[in-house]
C-alpha cells in the first residue's frame, strides 16, 4: 500500500481530536441513539473510546485487539484478532471505536465479531477514514488520504520510520518536537 518514503504524514493535535469527538457525541445525542457499551479496537481505539465514554456517560467499555499493520503503511494479509472481546455485548446497543479506518477490513471483522456475540445494534466511529475504505463509519471527524499520526503514537512512529519522520509532521509545536527528540535520545542511550 505505502512505501516509507512516500507516506504523507499528518500529525493530529489533541484539540482537533477532542473537538471532533465532542461534535460526534452531540450528533449521537441529538439523533437519540442509545449506546449501552463501547468497544475500543486496540490499540488505536483505546483513547478515543475512553473520551466517548466520558462524553456520552457510558460506563460499559470493552476492548478487542486486532492487528493488521506490521508498521506504518505495511499491512499484513488480513486483520487478526489477537485478544477477544473483553465484555459481553449480547442484547446491547454497541458503539465500536477506532482511530482510523483505512481499508475497512479491521472494522468489518470487529463488526462481525460483535454481531456474532449478540449485539442488538451496532454503530461505528473512527476519528479519520480513508476515501478508499470499503466501510464508512457512522461517525467520523473527516476523511484523509494521509498516514495519520496521533499524539499517543509519536515515538512508535519514530521507531518504525526513524527520527527523521518527525520533521515531516505538520501541526506539531516546537516545544513538543524538542521534548520528543529529548525522550528519544534517552531511549537510545
Amino acid at each position: 500500500m505505502y512505501r516509507d518514503e512516500n507516506i504523507n504524514l499528518e500529525y493530529i493535535p489533541w484539540d482537533e481530536i477532542h473537538l471532533g469527538l465532542i461534535n460526534i457525541a452531540k450528533n449521537i445525542i441529538r439523533e437519540g441513539i442509545k449506546i449501552d457499551a463501547i468497544i475500543a479496537i486496540a490499540k488505536g481505539g483505546y483513547i478515543p473510546a475512553r473520551i466517548m465514554s466520558d462524553l456520552l456517560g457510558v460506563e460499559n467499555i470493552g476492548v478487542i485487539t486486532v492487528k493488521f499493520y506490521k508498521k506504518a503503511g505495511v499491512a499484513m494479509a488480513k486483520p487478526l484478532i489477537l485478544h477477544p472481546l473483553t465484555i459481553r455485548v449480547d442484547n446491547k446497543n454497541v458503539l465500536i471505536v477506532d482511530d482510523v479506518i483505512d481499508s475497512g477490513r479491521t472494522m468489518q471483522l470487529v463488526m462481525e465479531e460483535v454481531s456474532r456475540h449478540g449485539a442488538l445494534d451496532i454503530k461505528t466511529l473512527a476519528l479519520y477514514v480513508k476515501p478508499w475504505s470499503t466501510i464508512k463509519p457512522d461517525y467520523f471527524i473527516r476523511e484523509t488520504r494521509n498516514w495519520v499520526v496521533f499524539p499517543w503514537e509519536i515515538v512508535e512512529l519514530c521507531r518504525e520510520l526513524g527520527v527523521e519522520a518527525l520533521k515531516r509532521l505538520n501541526n506539531m509545536n516546537e516545544k513538543m518536537y524538542k521534548e520528543i527528540l529529548d525522550l528519544i535520545d534517552l531511549l537510545i542511550k
